[in-house]
């Protein structure tokens, strides 16, 4: 979740400024742009960058707190790779807070929450996956696409919930606050499941984190 709508210490939001910055320069210049070049994978890209601020645009207040919304990131991150939808997701944040009137002083730390952490996060997971499970489409698609995306989304939510409450010294967090955001958790994972069980089927090009010869050769 990102905090658009209430302002940040000034000293905060200079460091997660430099902070983001860096990160994203860094994720852009050694991304591997050709991956892009793959039949309709730079189409779906963009839409993906296009789609997530009016995702995040869907949200509900909540009263004395921040609004929760879908975050968007696990299968950005599952069909792209980290530094890809890192940056793209970066771009999504800039036009977020162009569009719909959102604090440029906070979007050093969005990009922290809803670009940086997410990427490095779902990486995190992917290769968890990957290293201590068996190497089958199944597990593919289940571990990452539903467990691993359930839990990269209640690390991020949780997250965001406790940046908000300290950096903008809003009210103790409730115990019915995270239950919603963990609720919302457990929905978006099955979505994502789902999303990447089609695209990995018929549309696998778009998927460039999954790779035939580790998941379908000789099974």
């Amino acid at each position: 979740m990102g905090i658009f709508d209430a302002a940040l210490p000034t000293s905060v939001a200079a460091m997660t400024a430099a902070a983001a910055f860096a990160a994203v320069y860094r994720s852009a210049r050694w991304a591997d742009w050709r991956r892009l070049s793959a039949p309709g994978a730079f189409s779906a890209w963009c839409c993906a960058i296009i789609l997530l601020p009016l995702v995040w645009r869907f949200s509900v207040p909540l009263p004395g707190g921040p609004a929760l919304h879908m975050v968007g990131l696990p299968i950005f991150v599952l069909m792209f790779g980290r530094r890809l939808a890192m940056t793209g997701a970066a771009l999504s944040v800039f036009a977020y807070t162009l569009a719909f009137d959102g604090l440029w002083l906070n979007f050093g730390l969005n990009l922290l929450l809803l670009a940086v952490l997410p990427a490095y996060c779902g990486d995190a997971l992917m290769r968890a996956t990957e290293r201590f499970l068996p190497r089958h489409m199944f597990v593919y698609l289940l571990g990452n696409g539903f467990f691993g995306a359930m839990a990269m989304l209640a690390i991020l939510n949780t997250l965001s919930l406790g940046v908000y409450y300290t950096m903008t010294f809003s009210r103790p967090l409730g115990p019915d606050i995270v239950a919603y955001a963990l609720l919302l958790s457990w929905g978006e994972s099955f979505l994502t499941g789902l999303l990447l069980t089609m695209f990995t089927v018929y549309r696998p090009e778009w998927v460039l984190t999954f790779d035939d010869k580790v998941y379908l050769s000789g099974k």
